[in-house]
């Protein structure tokens, strides 16, 4: 079984997908969970690490096409089907890597296409076999009853004139490779700490003890509940370290962990500040650390800012 999630900000769309899916394809989709905005589809995605999302783009805060790039960094694995009523953006999904793409009304055979793509690429375990990228919405939505069934659609002009998937990278997590000399071959294990090198030590972190981690005049440093650590990686390779956790990059010189944000600044033009602990020698302060506007956006949906 394929674990699936719907995203819509529209309860009827997704009682239609619901619809289809449990009563046509329910030997090979399990949908186990559902989200109506960017927040609770972030949380969704980030704890189920579903291995398919059904994304409407046109949602309220942020775009389907946004949330896609978000979901990208926290699910990778995640295999995304857009779903819209607007067809000119179907080119806009496939640059996103998106798996596929079908528009609404949902007809059923277009529904069963996009269904078998996904089936050739996860099988029927529900893990992802291929990279590609995810989806996300703020108020998590339980499975519920199947509602009425909406059919006719116009959407095969769209999406059978030559979809393609993102090129397909194997992931092997957990697996034992053929040869055991084929060095080639990880298995995928994500620890919770973060290995900090300053040059003579090597520390290993939790990584939710970190506050933020600052790049500026080619020093990092990462701040902890219990201090701070050097490290010689640049701020762009911890970032690439931390996808998928509550660490996001707020800036070009800031890391921040938003679980640790304890007030948001409304600051000039439309810009704000998140105010953060920090362990000083004389014990624990407070530290202001500015939000670049290009982040502005995606921050309020992610701390649930109306």
């Amino acid at each position: 079984m394929i674990r699936t999630i719907l995203i819509d900000d529209e309860a009827p769309a997704r009682d239609e997908l619901r619809y289809l899916l449990t009563t046509n394809h329910s030997d090979v989709i399990d949908i186990i969970g559902e989200a109506d905005n960017a927040t609770a589809a972030i949380s969704l995605i980030t704890r189920e690490k579903p291995a398919l999302i059904f994304l409407d783009i046109h949602m309220r805060g942020l775009s389907g096409l946004e949330l896609a790039q978000v979901i990208h960094d926290i699910s990778p694995d995640s295999k995304i089907i857009f779903a819209t009523a607007y067809d000119e953006y179907a080119l806009k999904a496939f640059e996103l890597q998106a798996l596929d793409y079908v528009v609404k009304p949902i007809e059923d055979d277009r529904l069963a296409k996009a269904v078998q793509h996904v089936q050739k690429l996860v099988g029927d375990t529900g893990h992802t076999q291929s990279h590609g990228t995810g989806g996300a919405g703020n108020t998590a939505i339980s499975n519920g009853a199947a509602a009425n069934h909406a059919a006719t659609n116009n959407a095969a002009s769209v999406v059978t004139t030559g979809a393609k998937s993102a090129p397909e990278a194997i992931s092997v997590a957990g697996a034992m490779p053929n040869d055991a000399n084929d060095q080639s071959i990880k298995p995928v294990i994500r620890t919770n700490k973060l290995a900090v090198d300053d040059g003579a030590h090597i520390m290993l972190i939790d990584i939710d003890s970190i506050n933020y981690i600052t790049g500026e005049s080619g020093r990092l440093d990462v701040h902890t509940d219990t201090g701070k650590y050097g490290s010689n990686k640049t701020l762009t390779e911890l970032q690439e370290r931390l996808k998928g956790t509550s660490l996001f990059r707020v800036h070009r010189s800031y890391i921040v962990n938003l679980n640790k944000v304890q007030e948001v600044i409304p600051w000039f033009k439309g810009t704000y500040w998140l105010r953060l602990p920090q362990q000083t020698a004389k014990g624990q302060e407070l530290v202001d650390i500015p939000v670049s506007k290009a982040q502005v956006k995606l921050i309020k949906e992610l701390l649930g800012i109306s």
